[in-house]
């Protein structure tokens, strides 16, 4: 049983952003959880700036929070997030503040799909919102909690270990969690070709293979993502951008690899998506391996 989590990844890193711990792992291609599940993910540190900035990236997210709760930095009162909350596939950027000191967190990032399994139900009403689980599944996500919780100390002195267990706990739970079901088979495939495309593929073409009619197309996607399947495209080639400009290539040379038709075309969703421009997002502090700003 242990050999599914083979690919799990363990990293400790020290840097003028803060100290911490990250372990990440992304199911197997015989995993049930492939194609419904993009990683799971468990942070243990400390950050020297509390406010962190992401972006949309097509995908929803569970998130577990074992010590004080992050705060919504969009919110002027800075209302504290639920301990276990879930949110659906972002439009806009948000700022999220972390708590002082020490923070452990454990991340699930649903494909659209996986997400809609996992609450059963549709995704069109969470776009842009984020809601506490228990709301949505009761009592049951509770000990979703409380297996995190023990495997995060279930370590006194090895915090790799601990960020590995509790890896593996959040996986198996939400495996049990899911079981064998499956939604639209459709769906699942047109997510999953918009992404290996990056987003720069004909959608007209992708509902002809599919053998619906746009209309269809349309409605049965929105259903289960909360957006249109251009919005969608839009938002998988932006995230891409964002990892090429992470990664050091420049803007002309990202907007032509990922199919914009010029720059001011990447420039309008970067204005939509980001709220800033590809130099401003070039320009500010971003943590290692992802796409997220660290703002003061």
């Amino acid at each position: 049983m242990e050999s599914e989590y083979r690919g799990l990844i363990v990293e400790s890193q020290e840097s003028a952003l803060g100290r911490w711990t990250v372990a990440r792992w992304s199911p197997p291609y015989a995993s049930p959880l492939t194609g419904l599940i993009e990683r799971i993910w468990y942070f243990e540190g400390t950050m020297t700036y509390p406010r962190e900035r992401v972006f949309p990236d097509g995908a929803a997210e569970l998130i577990v929070m074992l010590d004080e709760p992050h705060r919504d930095g969009d919110s002027e009162s800075l209302e504290p997030f639920p301990a276990i909350c879930i949110n659906g596939l972002r439009t806009r950027p948000s700022v999220v503040v972390a708590p002082p000191g020490r923070c452990r967190v454990i991340g699930v990032t649903f494909f659209p799909l996986g997400a809609a399994l996992f609450l059963q139900s549709t995704m069109s009403d969470l776009l842009d919102v984020t809601i506490d689980v228990r709301d949505a599944l009761g009592t049951v996500s509770q000990e979703l909690g409380e297996r995190c919780t023990a495997a995060a100390q279930s370590s006194a002195w090895n915090t790799g270990r601990n960020a590995a267990a509790t890896v593996r706990a959040a996986a198996r739970w939400t495996s049990r969690r899911i079981g064998t079901a499956r939604g639209d088979a459709l769906v699942q495939w047109a997510t999953r070709s918009i992404r290996e495309k990056r987003g720069a593929l004909s959608l007209d073409k992708l509902g002809a293979v599919l053998g619906v009619t746009r209309a269809q197309f349309a409605q049965r996607f929105c259903e289960y993502t909360g957006l249109s399947p251009k919005r969608f495209a839009r938002i998988v080639r932006f995230q891409h951008a964002l990892a090429l400009l992470g990664s050091g290539e420049d803007i002309a040379t990202v907007a032509a690899e990922l199919g914009y038709y010029d720059q001011p075309h990447m420039y309008r969703d970067f204005a939509e998506f980001a709220r800033m421009s590809p130099g401003e997002f070039l320009s500010a502090n971003r943590y290692p391996a992802s796409a997220s700003l660290a703002e003061h």
